[in-house]
């Protein structure tokens, strides 16, 4: 704990001195990063059948090591968290979470974790980027200019990305690629995951990751075209893209409680479109869309709309506000609809403060509930 402390209280110290982007440690490295403190609170409209009022601290730290060479560059990011905010107790009770920050995190543990690792290569004037590593595949797809970034953006799930390909979301080697064309970008990826093992626990069927990989099984991938516009200087970004993953998964209505069944497992695939748009200097507009297939989800389809406007009181403040509804495909799965307004303020170029608020209708098994999220949170980068 002392440890962790230090460490924000360091970040904190060389943000409030210096404004610098990133320390350059010799020829060609450079070290940059940054950490999240935030205060969260939710309170639930059925106190007597869900959780009580949840609230909590939480504390996110990344640092990244990069190397910029001649032929090819590499990227590190190690990350240390603790602290899931009210996602600790109502995580369970949506199928979208409230706190994407605290994601990576995992309680009372403040081991330092390597996440990403990779290298990156560059052909034909930097139109072509090759990656190989360790990362994520919201690298490659689903990006959004106003919705996609939970540090210093929205923090719901709805608003950062599309939430069933974030289902499938994980570290592990991957080989990706983007190439820009004039006013397109194609970009995509094969990810190697590990394999998993079912069986019965005694309750319920159950699946497992092994922690080994077969590189000629269980593969992700998807792949994106990126229309880049710009309309008398305004810019926009509109993408499509497609994903598959064969890890296997159980159908959503397949009752696993049966130790004489074993489930089908099938697959996981659909769609997405995530739409950016700048309609003045100062004002942004975003739409995301998600369709899934085969049944994994108790929810068809989604989608998420909203704008951010920046300078509203001051030179650097904004405001950012989203709506959502994720469409149930079963009887007792009513739509989920998500709403989040965000007041954030520039204090410097590293230092960002942001008051955010949610309320959430329909959660799982509680049709009639809702569900109210307040989110205080101080940002530091460097």
């Amino acid at each position: 704990m002392r440890i962790k402390l230090a460490l924000l209280l360091l970040v904190f110290g060389v943000i409030y001195s210096t404004n610098v982007s990133a320390f350059n440690l010799f020829d060609n490295f450079s070290l940059n990063g940054g950490t999240v403190i935030y205060f969260q609170g939710a309170n639930p409209s059925i106190t007597s059948q869900l959780p009580s009022p949840q609230k909590g601290f939480g504390e996110v730290l990344d640092l990244a090591l990069n190397y910029e060479g001649k032929y090819f560059n590499f990227y590190s990011r190690f990350h240390n968290g603790n602290g899931q905010g009210a996602d600790k107790l109502f995580a369970d009770y949506l199928f979208a979470n409230l706190n994407t920050l605290a994601d990576d995190n995992t309680d009372d543990n403040y081991d330092l974790k390597l996440l990403e690792a990779y290298l990156s290569f560059n052909f034909f004037n930097d139109n072509l980027n090759i990656i190989l590593g360790k990362t994520e595949p919201f690298l490659f797809i689903d990006q959004n200019e106003f919705a996609n970034d939970e540090i210093t953006q929205f923090i719901g799930k709805p608003f950062v990305n599309n939430i069933f390909f974030d289902v499938e979301d994980r570290y592990s080697p991957i080989l990706g690629f983007a190439y820009t064309s004039g006013s397109f970008e194609f970009s995509g990826f094969l990810q190697s995951i590990e394999n998993h093992k079912v069986f019965f626990d005694g309750k319920e069927w159950v699946m497992e990751e092994t922690g080994v990989h077969h590189y000629d099984e269980n593969l992700a991938s998807g792949f994106q075209v990126n229309y880049k516009a710009d309309f008398h200087g305004l810019k926009g970004n509109y993408r499509f893209f497609i994903y598959n993953n064969t890890v296997p998964h159980f159908r959503c209505y397949d009752d696993l409680s049966d130790p004489d069944r074993k489930p089908s497992l099938i697959r996981a695939s659909g769609f997405g479109l995530s739409f950016d748009q700048y309609v003045s200097e100062k004002i942004g507009v975003f739409f995301r869309y998600g369709k899934s297939y085969h049944n994994v989800h108790h929810y068809d389809n989604f989608y998420s709309f909203g704008f951010s406007i920046d300078c509203l009181m001051f030179e650097n403040d904004s405001i950012l506000i989203g709506f959502s509804k994720i469409n149930g495909n079963e009887k007792g799965f009513k739509d989920e609809n998500h709403f989040e307004m965000q007041y954030r303020f520039f204090l410097n170029e590293n230092m960002l403060a942001a008051f955010d608020y949610q309320y959430v209708e329909n959660l799982i098994d509680f049709p009639k509930a809702d569900l109210t999220a307040i989110t205080v949170r101080l940002t530091l980068s460097f």
